[in-house]
């Protein structure tokens, strides 16, 4: 039997992180989600100890504590190969760069419609 997907959704605006959840769900995926990078990185860390791993990571940028950027140097420096999508309301060109050299392989505007984020999520775990 096929495994579901698992996706991990670290973000720190509640209501969009549970409407992200929910789609997620409906659509056949397994989700965790946490409201910052401390607790995802905390997340991951215990995920892939049990040898177990997520099929995609998506990040939102600004949160309090630790920022997505730091998140994402985090997993590489754990020497974790995973899809990361992150999503931002602040985005300029000089973040999707900062980004994409830092291993991000997508980046998603806010505000996003649910399609939009959808098709974002196909294509990277094709």
């Amino acid at each position: 039997m096929k495994h579901k997907k698992r996706i991990l959704i670290a973000d720190d605006e509640v209501t969009l992180l549970q409407t992200m959840a929910f789609t997620l769900k409906r659509k056949g995926f397994e989700t965790v989600i946490v409201n910052n990078g401390n607790t995802a990185i905390n997340k991951i860390k215990e995920t892939y100890s049990n040898n177990e791993s997520y099929d995609l990571i998506i990040t939102d940028i600004q949160m309090p504590g630790m920022s997505g950027l730091q998140l994402i140097e985090k997993i590489n420096a754990l020497d974790i190969t995973v899809p990361i999508l992150a999503i931002s309301g602040y985005g300029n060109m000089s973040l999707v760069v900062d980004l994409m050299r830092a291993g991000c392989k997508d980046y998603l505007d806010k505000p996003f419609s649910m399609q939009e984020f959808i098709n974002h999520i196909t294509e990277l775990l094709k």
